[in-house]
């Protein structure tokens, strides 16, 4: 091959090919975009940001809002005083959410299907794990325990 240069002396250059170039700047690249990726990710979980838009994007769904903006506003608003703590369902929800597990109506629910009825509730992995990983949970759940554990592992109240 020949190649031309700019000021249009051809000079004879056996080309390697622009692969060579390139393979060496996507390793670089990958390498950079790894690293970054990597912090990306770190950040969002150290700052809770998937959570956040999950709980966003629940409380959305569950209220339906006219006022779209006002209402993440609000709720941002809510998170910033409250932290996670703060919940959609009051206690007569998450008493109806026990009653439903409660099939039998015993006035209580044991380990699984409590664990079932907090995995309902939970509104993002980080608390579907927490509920999975949970050994507080006892054999016989009542409505007290079950708005405590929902308190304790969710925080809901």
């Amino acid at each position: 091959f020949f190649f031309q240069a700019e000021d249009g002396i051809r000079d004879f250059c056996l080309s390697r090919g622009l692969g060579d170039v390139y393979k060496r700047q996507v390793f670089r690249m990958s390498r950079q975009s790894n690293e970054l990726k990597e912090d990306a990710e770190r950040y969002l979980r150290e700052h809770h940001i998937q959570e956040l838009f999950e709980d966003l994007a629940t409380a959305v769904c569950f209220k339906l809002p006219e006022n779209l903006e006002g209402f993440l506003v609000e709720q941002l608003k809510l998170k910033k005083a409250k932290g996670f703590k703060s919940g959609l369902y009051g206690d007569g929800e998450l008493r109806n959410i026990f009653t439903l597990y409660d099939l039998k109506n015993e006035g209580y629910i044991n380990t699984e299907r409590c664990r079932d009825a907090l995995k309902v509730l939970a509104s993002s992995e980080h608390q579907q794990n927490l509920v999975e990983q949970s050994k507080d949970i006892p054999d016989k759940v009542d409505p007290k325990e079950f708005l405590r554990l929902c308190d304790t592992l969710l925080g809901i109240k």
